[in-house]
């Protein structure tokens, strides 16, 4: 039922970004919705007293900072969600293996995440941007591409239910981070991007927060 709850939520932010962004009750509607949105995440969805879930919970409450931040003020918005990709980095961190037999499976992941950030920044952000956010967005791009990095290798020594939903999450929230610098920050528009943004965002989320109840499942054996 609460799943049901957050993605008619989510639908309705989706309608509201794609119908009313002129309207005078967009701003302070868009981030009521937003902070109310993850609050089932935090209070239901994410289970048990993993290490997981309890840095998982810090992180979303983090995300509702930056997702009121983003609309009014934007690099600020930015800097929370850095914050946010930081400790999501962590996160995945911690469910490492760093040994010399695991090392192909941490090398090849961030080669292609960090091929697929640089490839995005240089060919379709670099040229769009203005000097400062040139230089924001490159910093920002480390810690995302980073945390995307690390689930997968999360995925890769583990082929555990917990790690492949976080695992998609995570690329589902660095596709959303892609599609807000274009939206907030070029000339380029994305077709149908409330819809989009709203998908892939708080489908990343809840894939996340998912991955909770796996590690619960897990851990009761």
């Amino acid at each position: 039922m609460i799943s049901l709850v957050y993605f008619g939520l989510a639908l309705v932010i989706a309608v509201i970004d794609t119908l009313f962004k002129q309207a005078p009750f967009y701003t302070a509607t868009n981030i009521a919705l937003r902070v109310v949105i993850i609050l089932p995440l935090i209070l239901v969805i994410v289970r048990g007293r993993s290490k997981y879930a309890d840095l998982l919970r810090t992180t979303l409450w983090i995300t509702i900072v930056a997702d009121s931040l983003l609309p009014v003020v934007f690099p600020a918005g930015m800097i929370a969600f850095l914050i946010v990709h930081i400790l999501n980095s962590y996160n995945f961190y911690r469910c490492v293996d760093f040994t010399r037999a695991r090392l192909a499976s941490i090398i090849v992941p961030a080669l292609v995440t960090y091929g697929v950030a640089l490839a995005l920044y240089i060919f379709t952000l670099l040229p769009e941007l203005d000097e400062v956010f040139k230089i924001l967005v490159g910093v920002y791009l480390v810690p995302i591409a980073l945390a995307w990095s690390l689930s997968i290798t999360n995925y890769l020594q583990n082929r555990a239910r917990w790690a492949r939903a976080a695992t998609i999450g995570m690329l589902l929230f660095f596709l959303t981070d892609f599609q807000v610098a274009v939206e907030f920050l070029t000339e380029m528009d994305i077709p149908n991007y409330g819809v989009i943004n709203a998908a892939t965002y708080y489908a990343g989320l809840y894939l996340m927060s998912r991955a909770t109840r796996y590690i619960q499942e897990r851990e009761a054996g």
